[in-house]
Order: structure tokens, then C-alpha cells, then sequence
């Protein structure tokens, strides 16, 4: 067991050692990366969520939503940020943890719409290039927020989360997340996996 974990410990100093820096969206960080975003949380540690979060975002109007995109490099940043915040240092299981995403492409849609329940129902389809990908997990509340328009259109904003599976996503190119309400409107929200982290 000994011999085991020193294997997986020089296995682990030398690829430390030889990384290099990914141009496009990596699941799998390199040791630089990692260190990179850790620096990225503490140096943005006083911004705003909507300026912290912005590299990872797409917005399609004011009134009508926005898709975070949850990558590895960005739960690494937020985990840095809180605790930064929270004047300690980040420990290596919360890394570990950030990192951990069980092969899966997350993104947080937040929606509009003029009643607390809108948002049950809502859809999302995954295209990169030619292939449509379906969610393997979706989440949209049961009663949306007041937004901040309340009481004026629209009054309620809604956060869903829909995760997909990365075997057939196409990571250094752009990808299209189609969300559909019930009633068949749709959103889209194009990512360019290329320039983001």
C-alpha cells in the first residue's frame, strides 16, 4: 500500500513539474492552473458576484437571463475567493473537491418571468457542432424570486442548473445551450469553451 501511494505521489510531482497551460476549458487542471485560479479568487476576493463571475458568463438581455458556466478552474476561483474572504486558507480537500465534477459540464440559467412558478418545466439542449446533447441532471426551484424589476415585468427570476455529460463536447470550440420554457420560447446561449477557463 506504501509502495502505492509513493508511485502516485512521484507520479504526481513529476506531471507538477512538466504542466502546461491549457488554452481552452480543461477538465482536468494542470498544477499551475489550479494555482493560477487560487490566485485569480484571492486577488478578486472584494468584487461582486456579477463581476467575479464574468469570465464564465453569458447574458442575452437585461430582462431575459443569463448562463453561468461552472468549469473547474472557476469552482477552484469561488472556493479561493470565499476563503479569502473569510481571512483563511483554502485547504487541499476543498480544492480537491472544487475539482471534483463526476465528468460533467455544468451550467446555472437564471430566467424571467411574472409569476412564482414559471420556472417549473424549463428544458435545456446542448449542441456542439453537430451533436445534440441531452442533460443527465436538471433543477429548476418550485417558486422563483422577486427580481429586480418587482413588482414591474418581469417580477421573478428563477436559477436552474442543467448538467451534461462532456464525452461528446467538442472543448475548444463553441458550444450552444438551448433552453426552452413550457410554453416553447426559447433562449439560447452560445460559450466559446476556447476562451474561457
Amino acid at each position: 500500500m506504501y509502495k502505492k501511494t509513493a508511485i502516485a505521489l512521484v507520479l504526481f510531482i513529476i506531471m507538477s513539474l512538466i504542466d502546461k497551460t491549457a488554452y481552452c476549458m480543461s477538465f482536468k487542471l494542470m498544477s499551475s492552473q489550479i494555482n493560477e485560479a487560487i490566485e485569480y479568487g484571492k486577488n478578486n476576493r472584494r468584487a461582486s458576484l456579477k463581476d467575479f463571475t464574468a469570465p464564465w458568463v453569458v447574458h442575452i438581455g437585461e430582462k431575459t437571463g443569463w448562463a453561468t458556466l461552472w468549469t473547474p478552474y472557476h469552482n477552484v476561483a469561488f472556493k479561493a475567493k470565499k476563503a479569502a474572504v473569510e481571512r483563511r486558507t483554502l485547504s487541499q480537500n476543498e480544492i480537491f473537491r472544487a475539482l471534483h465534477i463526476k465528468e460533467s459540464m455544468t451550467f446555472a440559467v437564471s430566467v424571467f418571468g411574472d409569476y412564482m412558478e414559471f420556472a417549473r418545466g424549463y428544458n435545456a439542449i446542448l449542441y456542439s457542432e453537430d451533436k445534440a446533447i441531452y442533460p443527465i441532471f436538471s433543477y429548476f426551484p418550485d417558486y422563483a424570486e422577486p427580481s429586480k424589476f418587482y413588482p414591474d415585468s418581469p417580477a421573478f427570476v428563477a436559477g436552474c442548473v442543467f448538467k451534461f455529460p462532456i464525452e461528446d463536447v467538442n472543448q475548444n470550440a463553441v458550444v450552444t445551450l438551448l433552453v426552452t420554457s413550457p410554453e416553447g420560447k426559447e433562449f439560447k446561449f452560445a460559450v466559446d469553451l476556447a476562451k474561457i477557463k
